[in-house]
């Protein structure tokens, strides 16, 4: 028995017509309202990492002036405060205006120590820094944590679909362990 031939232009034809009559039956598709991404701490991660919070602000009395003019204008240019005032700036620009100071310092300063980001640096074809940088944009959206022991870990954040079974953060897989030199050199001013 030879197998019926469809004619193309009929299937898209019905096609076209049942999503139409859809369309009629169920109505126009409510607008959804745009949400602005959540940034880390908004997410509120767990642990001892997160718990100060900085936002790089101008001194009173210097209005109209950037953080980092405000800085060179008082500490002088070769300042370390304006070394600092660059570092702050450039996560600001990761992870938005409050910046978890203590877990991304702790997590570039791993990431270089146990050669991680070099290594990435190698798979990817790209600058240590890129790859530093790339570490800070997961750490940002919430997908690396810096664990209470100094351990960096792949986690999923609340509310996402492959989050915990109570919306809290998931924990998946421990990527970096803190070396004992580490954890030293971080905790000495």
């Amino acid at each position: 028995m030879a197998r019926k031939r469809h004619d193309p232009a009929q299937r898209r034809a019905r096609e076209a017509a049942r999503r139409t009559a859809a369309a009629e039956r169920i109505g126009p598709r409510p607008k959804r309202t745009p949400r602005k991404p959540a940034t880390l701490y908004d997410l509120s991660p767990p642990g001892a990492f997160y718990r100060e919070w900085v936002r790089p602000a101008v001194p009173q009395g210097m209005d109209g002036a950037s953080p980092l003019d405000a800085a060179v204008a008082h500490f002088g240019p070769d300042a370390g405060e304006v070394d600092t005032m660059r570092r702050f700036l450039a996560y600001a620009e990761i992870y938005g205006q409050q910046i978890p100071v203590d877990a991304a310092r702790h997590l570039e300063t791993l990431a270089r120590l146990s050669g991680m980001a070099a290594e990435a640096a190698a798979a990817q074809d790209m600058s240590e820094e890129e790859a530093v940088e790339s570490l800070h944009s997961l750490h940002a959206q919430g997908l690396l944590l810096v664990d209470d022991d100094g351990s960096v870990w792949l986690t999923v954040p609340p509310g996402t679909p492959y989050s915990a079974p109570d919306g809290a953060w998931a924990f998946v897989e421990k990527r970096m362990d803190a070396p004992k030199e580490a954890a030293a050199a971080l905790d000495s001013p």
